[in-house]
């Protein structure tokens, strides 16, 4: 009887019978352990795993998208787009799964850099991938369309099939991110990177400014009175001014995934006017011909419907430049694609946030600089984790998934919002002292923080959940300090330890307190029209 070891493959044989090894591989998409053992049961054909790799690379026969494959493909699709041709794609003849594609450019965005900068697939790549039209009437030509980026589960509008993006919007942010590592703006270190003469300072600001808009927002549908939102959006309104002085690196990532934050929310009116204004206010403070101005400008322009898509696009760019000068691990480039996520993978299928989250973290090392942000993105990835198991009918395995997470550590903010989805899985499982104590403990958390507008969220989920228990006394004390909560929102607050013009250095942070006064005329904005006064106090005496 014969034995594995006495047949002798032959690269004769390996030709012979490449079609069904391929076939077995690619199209039943078997793993090399069951080719192997299926070519030895029904062809008695012998060799090992590693000596299959070995052919099935030689042959092209890849079952992962590689980098240069995809660019092809957005490059052939953005030709092909233009003539409003669809498309079917294939490499080596093979069709290109669409959702095969989605996955790999959510865990990919830096392609879309690529793409926007021009650069060239490798010849091999642009050998190996083709084009086709569908057959008319085929479903094909619908089910297999492919998008030039992930598709969303949720989608909010309707795009339109021909994305048309002004060539100056790319080329802008380009230069803008070009000169402002080049000519001093930005320094950086392995573990920070910041505005040079404004430190730390404006990017706390824009947090806390674009934390303001979403909470003004939000409070126009939760029982505030509209005169008392619209003096309170002049505040943050007016600090831009502030920071587009001083523009930090993560200024345009904020900014836009605030912007597709208060559009998922139904404050498209915010969204719109916060857009216009750092529009007019880049050109105010830089310039018509600055590239920052040319860069909202362009972005300004584009028709609403293809926003999202632009944001998309900008973003991954984002990511992209500040992985290459700064490096992939980078806290700026973690971040940034935080941002990313948020305005783009969020609303995607838990899966495929997983799985993007999952590359990131794979990424990172223990000795990682920024422990808030490494705390953010493993939160991000138990939100995943939760979403997907509650979807699965497995409220106790979601709890597990955040549980698992120590408050330790998360910042504060975070933390707040971790009690938020605990306790929201504690009510949907009736255990409502449970779930009491967590939406309180979000509370608690939030006044750590400092931040008025976390406090007023964590307080309007506890007064809803008193509300849903049937506890309506208890609710309208909440209601009650919401509200005068909501009414002191004429500041700003937030950390910063390196004002230049500070004379104590002190490790302990200094909280920047910034009053405002406006003009009675809220139609129109002029920066000379506001008054900032501002004082310096320790974070142990900033008021609640």
């Amino acid at each position: 009887m014969d034995t594995p070891d006495s047949h002798h493959t032959t690269t004769q044989d390996w030709a012979r019978l490449q079609d069904v090894i391929t076939r077995l591989y690619l199209d039943q998409d078997k793993t090399l352990e069951e080719v192997k053992s299926y070519m030895e049961e029904h062809h008695g054909f012998y060799s090992t795993v590693s000596m299959y790799k070995k052919k099935l690379a030689a042959w092209g026969a890849f079952k992962n998208l590689r980098f240069d494959e995809v660019l092809q493909i957005l490059y052939l699709k953005k030709h092909r787009d233009k003539n409003r041709k669809p498309s079917t794609f294939y490499i080596r003849s093979r069709e290109v799964d669409n959702g095969n594609l989605q996955v790999y450019l959510s865990r990919n965005p830096s392609v879309f850099a690529k793409l926007e900068a021009g650069a060239a697939p490798n010849p091999e790549a642009i050998r190996d991938v083709t084009c086709r039209t569908p057959p008319l009437g085929s479903s094909r030509s619908v089910s297999k369309r492919l998008s030039p980026l992930p598709v969303r589960s949720i989608p909010v509008e309707r795009r339109s099939p021909v994305p048309s993006f002004p060539e100056d919007m790319f080329q802008a942010l380009h230069v803008y991110l070009d000169k402002s590592f080049q000519n001093g703006l930005w320094s950086w270190s392995d573990s920070h990177c910041w505005n040079t003469h404004g430190r730390s300072g404006p990017s706390g600001l824009l947090s806390s400014l674009l934390d303001r808009c979403i909470t003004i927002s939000l409070s126009a549908s939760r029982q505030t009175r509209p005169g008392t939102v619209r003096r309170a959006l002049d505040t943050p309104f007016a600090m831009l001014v502030r920071v587009f002085r001083n523009p930090p690196p993560i200024l345009i990532p904020k900014i836009l995934a605030t912007a597709a934050h208060l559009n998922r929310i139904g404050c498209g009116e915010v969204r719109a006017l916060l857009l216009q204004f750092c529009q007019d206010l880049s050109m105010a403070t830089h310039g018509q011909k600055s590239p920052l101005t040319r860069f909202w400008k362009s972005f300004v322009s584009i028709p609403f419907v293809e926003q999202r898509n632009a944001t998309e696009r900008v973003l991954a760019l984002c990511v992209s430049e500040y992985s290459t000068r700064l490096g992939s691990t980078h806290p700026l480039t973690i971040e940034t694609y935080l941002k990313y996520f948020d305005a783009v993978e969020r609303e995607k299928d838990p899966r495929v946030q997983l799985q993007s989250l999952q590359y990131h973290l794979s990424k990172i090392c223990d000795s990682f600089p920024d422990r808030s942000l490494l705390g953010l993105l493993k939160l991000e990835h138990a939100l995943a984790t939760c979403k997907l198991n509650l979807d699965q009918g497995f409220p106790d395995k979601a709890e597990e998934a955040l549980s698992r997470l120590g408050p330790n550590l998360l910042a504060a903010r975070d933390e707040s919002f971790r009690c938020l989805w605990l306790g929201y899985i504690k009510c949907i499982r009736g255990d409502f002292r449970g779930a009491e104590y967590l939406y309180r403990n979000s509370v608690f958390a939030a006044r750590l923080t400092g931040s008025r507008d976390c406090v007023v969220e964590s307080l309007f989920q506890l007064e809803t959940f008193l509300l849903h228990i049937k506890q309506p006394f208890e609710a309208e004390k909440i209601r009650a300090e919401r509200f005068q909560i909501f009414l002191k929102l004429d500041s700003l607050v937030w950390a910063d330890q390196s004002e230049p013009h500070l004379k104590n250095h002190t490790t302990s942070p200094m909280i920047a307190i910034i009053h405002i006064g406006s003009t009675k005329n809220n139609a129109k904005w002029r920066p000379s029209a506001f008054s900032e006064v501002a004082e310096y106090v320790r974070a142990s005496n900033s008021p609640p």
